[in-house]
């Protein structure tokens, strides 16, 4: 008869919280996709924050040629962090603040897509906009919050997470998406690598 095999204690762990979901939704969004999706918002981020630093919109409700193409590349970016924040989710002790956070900027693009393709604000974007942006903040702060309990990833990719939306929002005029867009693609390159997670975790992996 074969001798059955029983991995070490700490081989057991890693192999049942590395990746805790497999086969739903969250778990089949893997780091290389999570890393796409950063990327791929982080540097939409960057172009929208040179565009806005570098040609303030005016105070004209009206929605210009190159404020709807912006609107279009934030709606890509708001896509893009919804699949981030769910890829990050396999490295968090809980799901529940990647999906209100993911909830939240899909919410959002309800608002850009609409305006820009009508050249103007709907009368129902700030009440969309101000319930989005709430889902995501209090969404991001608990998928942080997980993340760092969780112990899986290195900190200097998981706090700044909530600052993130503060840079994109209230700082967006004065080209906020610049700083916030080189966070994220930091992120997002680091995630590709598959060098996440924290020097305590790897060495435990080992």
């Amino acid at each position: 008869m074969a001798a059955v095999t029983t991995p070490a204690p700490h081989t057991a762990s890693v192999a049942a919280t590395a990746y805790p979901r497999d086969g739903r939704l969250i778990g089949r969004v893997s780091s290389r996709l999570a890393g796409g999706a950063a990327l791929t918002a982080g540097i939409l981020s960057i172009v929208i924050g040179t565009l806005q630093f570098l040609f303030p919109q005016d105070e004209d409700p009206a929605i210009d040629p190159r404020t709807r193409l912006i609107l279009v590349m934030f709606t890509v970016s708001l896509w893009a962090f919804a699949v981030l924040f769910l890829g990050l989710a396999r490295y968090a002790r809980s799901t529940w603040g990647a999906v209100v956070a993911g909830t939240g900027t899909v919410l959002l693009t309800l608002g850009t897509i609409t305006s820009a393709a009508n050249g103007i604000d709907l009368d129902f974007f700030p009440v969309v906009a101000m319930a989005a942006n709430a889902l995501w903040l209090v969404g991001v702060i608990g998928l942080t919050v997980s993340l760092v309990r969780a112990r899986q990833m290195s900190l200097w990719l998981v706090l700044p997470l909530p600052i993130v939306q503060v840079f994109l929002l209230f700082f967006s005029q004065t080209g906020g998406g610049v700083p916030a867009g080189l966070f994220v693609s930091a992120l997002g390159v680091v995630l590709l690598a598959g060098g996440a997670q924290s020097r305590a975790r790897r060495r435990a992996a080992r």
